[in-house]
């Protein structure tokens, strides 16, 4: 719907090219000049006119511009004239072109009521003009009448009356010429009527057939909606092609039908759109269109046409605003990148252009043709090349599968080969796992049982050595339940089901309380020992941890240092910056009997032992490394072994940094 049809229809512009002859004081001189050469004359300029009478009493007092409305034009009497009254044009032809005698002449929309003479002869008429409301029968149809002059001139009388619309006049000019030109031209307005019309009714049916194949894309019933809305509008304005098909249609139900079509093009355009990127713009903004377009309709069929009409700023508020509305949505949308935003908003943008010249048409601001058809079939084809662009990447993702399929069946085999392979791995794992399990349970279980019986035959009697067995025996017990609870922690962590206990903890000072914590033992060991941390971009940091378990996985990386170092070796603790930003790595690092390199890819795994990393016969489970690695993912960090160069092996952890230097906060 535009805002052309609010002010009551409207024919493409049909004012010819500069230099034609134009009226002035309501004459125009055609000496010279050839219709057969030069083509159709607009009948433009300055017009006689008669306000408030008809032919009969006409005194032509006055001038008028045509095309233009009478409204608000001064009144001779220092008023206005109001939008609603009747009067008379008169236009005189001169020296008409003597090679056709045969003239015709094309009347646009005219508001809304006329009857024309040629040399005081009624040649046509559209509805009854009269000098009241209940005497004037207001009816608009584009028309073409013939006349023959009587001689080298002749006199066109106009009689218009408008009661029952807001605005009354020639919004367009009247055009003269030949029969065989004014009938071309006629044609050439319905025929362009006719195929954009189909075109659109066409789009639509189409895109409901979308939509009845696909119920979930409701996106194509709303530009279906707009497609057929707008031709709706456009089959009651401009050439009238729906009221010729019913004769039976009057005035008023043509405008109402012509506004209800407006309301619900408008809002089926912004739905469409909210609906295609509904994450850039609220619901709220559909629930606020459709309230407004219900008050709309509610007043295009409430109130008398003339009332209605009267306004036309609602309309125009509520076309610009959903426009705005719209763009808004798609620029957003072409910001995130949403696909298909560049087409779409490049067809709304020729769509709103459309519009806005039909409301500065109307405002008279400037004269222009009815492009909001256009305009829409301007939005279809971007519309389409959207729709090819989707079936094309469509196509493409389908292709993209087709072959991956066919490569996944081709490695069918290979695959169940290799799922076979792990599985079996998987099974070699979990017998191995029990076995291990079994081995550290039973070695200790065995020498409480062998030290049992001997308590129970008699065998120690000796209180000292009896003291002596059951120290033994509670320390093999002790060793079991940390075995047990070692399982219990280990299988927690790797279901991440273990409760943390997460503290924004300075880096510095957890490094000084680990000093504090081992150096007497390192001393008692004769070993040296060292905790520091290197660079300045390491002294402010700060770690999100669980400060009770990663010292645990400390403790279990110092006690392994501890077993491989000799007396008078060296363990040290190192914190600096990691690899990537916003990192801290902790390494603990001793110049033992060192790591081989085969031992790398296992030692995090469960129960694996060397003699050099751990040992149960000193006291370990075989689960250390296994629940210290589970601890460190869990903090999103990760840890690894290296061998050090100059000897001796190295455990690094790196954890993701809670507080970064006050210095780079402040850049």
């Amino acid at each position: 719907m535009t805002l052309a049809g609010l002010a009551g229809g409207f024919a493409f512009g049909e004012g010819g090219p500069s230099g034609k002859p134009a009226a002035q004081d309501g004459i125009v001189d055609l000496e010279g000049y050839s219709f057969d050469k030069s083509g159709t004359v607009p009948l433009e300029g300055e017009w006689r006119f008669s306000w408030g009478e008809l032919r009969q009493r006409a005194a032509f007092d006055r001038t008028i511009p045509v095309p233009g409305t009478w409204s608000g034009l001064p009144d001779g009497q220092g008023g206005r004239l109001p939008s609603q009254g009747y009067g008379t044009y008169r236009l005189e032809l001169r020296h008409l072109p003597t090679e056709s005698r045969m003239l015709g002449i094309r009347l646009p929309n005219l508001s809304t009521a006329y009857a024309l003479y040629v040399d005081g002869v009624l040649v046509g008429s559209k509805g009854v003009p009269g000098e009241s409301r209940a005497s004037t029968k207001p009816y608009q149809l584009p028309d073409i009448v013939f006349f023959q002059p009587s001689g080298p001139s002749a006199i066109i009388t106009l009689e218009l009356a408008n009661f029952h619309h807001r605005t009354g006049g020639i919004r367009s000019a009247l055009v003269l010429g030949t029969p065989e030109q004014i009938k071309q031209l006629a044609f050439v307005h319905e025929a362009r009527e006719f195929i954009v019309l189909g075109c659109l009714l066409m789009i639509g049916i189409y895109h409901i057939g979308l939509y009845a194949l696909r119920r979930k894309e409701l996106d194509n019933l709303l530009f279906a909606m707009l497609c057929i809305c707008v031709a709706g509008r456009m089959s009651v304005i401009g050439e009238g092609l729906l009221p010729r098909f019913v004769p039976e249609m009057t005035w008023t139900a043509a405008g109402r039908i012509e506004y209800s079509f407006f309301v619900l093009s408008a809002l089926s355009g912004f739905a469409y759109f909210r609906r295609a990127y509904s994450k850039e713009i609220t619901r709220r903004w559909t629930f606020v269109a459709c309230t407004a377009a219900g008050a709309l309709m509610a007043l295009t069929w409430g109130l008398p046409l003339l009332a209605s009409s009267s306004l036309i700023l609602c309309y125009q508020a509520f076309v610009v605003a959903l426009s705005v509305a719209s763009l808004y949505l798609l620029i957003v949308a072409l910001i995130r990148g949403r696909e298909g935003a560049a087409l779409s908003l490049i067809g709304v943008a020729g769509l709103v252009g459309t519009v806005l010249s039909d409301i500065f048409f109307y405002n008279g601001w400037w004269r222009a043709p009815d492009m909001v058809p256009f305009g829409l079939l301007f939005l279809v084809v971007m519309n389409s090349f959207l729709i090819s662009l989707r079936f094309s990447r469509s196509f493409a993702k389908a292709e993209k599968l087709s072959a991956e399929l066919r490569r996944w069946n081709g490695q069918l085999e290979q695959r169940i080969a290799e799922r076979t392979e792990a599985l079996h791995a998987a099974e070699q794992s979990r017998r191995q796992l029990v076995s291990n399990i079994s081995h550290d349970l039973r070695t200790p279980m065995t020498l409480i049982q062998g030290y049992l019986e001997a308590l129970r035959d008699g065998v120690i009697s000796d209180p000292g050595q009896r003291e002596a067995v059951i120290g033994a025996m509670l320390k093999k017990a002790e060793g079991l339940n940390e075995l047990i609870r070692d399982l219990f922690d280990l299988s927690m962590l790797e279901a991440r089901q273990a409760q943390m206990t997460y503290e924004l903890v300075p880096l510095p000072a957890w490094l000084e309380r680990l000093a504090e914590n081992y150096r007497m033992e390192m001393v008692t060991k004769g070993i040296a020992f060292d905790c520091r941390a290197e660079g300045p971009a390491i002294e402010t940091a700060c770690l999100k941890i669980d400060e009770r378990r990663m010292d645990r996985v400390i403790s279990n990386l110092i006690y392994n240092a501890i077993q491989a170092t000799p007396r008078g070796g060296e363990i040290r603790i190192q914190a600096r910056r990691g690899e990537w930003p916003f990192e801290a790595e902790i390494a603990v690092l001793d110049n033992g009997a060192g790591l081989l390199p085969e031992d790398l890819p296992k030692l995090f795994e469960r129960f694996y032992r060397s003699d050099k990393a751990r040992n149960y016969s000193s006291g370990g489970s075989g689960l250390g490394l296994a629940i210290a690695r589970e601890i460190v993912e869990t903090h999103g960090g990760r840890i690894e072994a290296r061998i050090r160069p100059e000897g001796g092996s190295a455990f690094a952890i790196t954890l993701p940094l809670a507080m970064r230097m006050n210095e780079e906060e402040e850049q």
